[in-house]
C-alpha cells in the first residue's frame, strides 16, 4: 500500500511541476512579448506571479528528490516511517508556503490588472477580470483537494 501511494504521489508531483514550469514559461514569454520592462508595475506584477512559482518549483523539485531517494528495497516498515516522515514534511509547504504564494501570485496579478484596464477593449477586459475569479477560485480548491488527499494518506499511513 505504502510503495502504490509513493508512486502515485510522485507522478502527482511530476505533472504539477510540467503545469507549473509551463506557466512560468508562459509568463516569462508575455513578460517579453509586452514589453513589461517597459513599465515598473507590470514588471512588479509579472515579477510576483512568476517568483511565486519558481519558488514552488524549487520546493517541489527538493520536496520530489527527498521523496526519491526513499528506498523501497527496504523493510515495509521501514518505508512507511520514511513516508510518514515525508508527508509531515509537506506540512509546512501546504499551510504556510503554498497560501503565502497563492497570495503573491494574486497580488502580482491585481497589479497587471490597471494596465489591463488601460490597453484592452472594455469587454475584453471584463472578460479577464471574471474569468481570473474563476481561476483562481477553482485553483485554490484544487489546491486544496490535494491538500486534502495527501493529509488523508498521512493518517492512513499513521494508523
Amino acid at each position: 500500500m505504502a510503495i502504490s501511494k509513493s508512486k502515485h504521489l510522485k507522478k502527482n508531483q511530476l505533472i504539477g511541476q510540467m503545469v507549473l514550469i509551463a506557466t512560468v514559461m508562459i509568463l516569462v514569454a508575455f513578460f517579453f512579448y509586452i514589453s513589461a520592462f517597459n513599465s515598473e508595475i507590470v514588471t512588479l506584477g509579472l515579477g510576483l506571479m512568476i517568483s511565486s512559482l519558481v519558488l514552488r518549483i524549487i520546493v517541489e523539485f527538493f520536496s520530489l528528490a527527498k521523496l526519491r531517494r526513499l528506498s523501497v528495497i527496504q523493510e515495509v516498515s521501514s518505508y512507511k516511517n520514511a513516508l510518514i516522515s515525508y508527508y509531515k514534511s509537506r506540512q509546512w509547504i501546504h499551510y504556510l508556503l503554498t497560501p503565502v504564494l497563492f497570495i503573491l501570485y494574486f497580488v502580482g496579478f491585481a497589479l497587471l490588472l490597471p494596465s489591463f484596464k488601460q490597453s484592452l477593449s472594455p469587454g475584453f477586459y471584463a472578460y479577464v477580470l471574471y474569468s481570473s475569479i474563476f481561476i483562481f477560485l477553482f485553483f485554490a480548491v484544487f489546491i486544496g483537494i490535494h491538500v486534502k488527499r495527501e493529509m488523508k494518506m498521512l493518517r492512513e499511513l499513521e494508523d
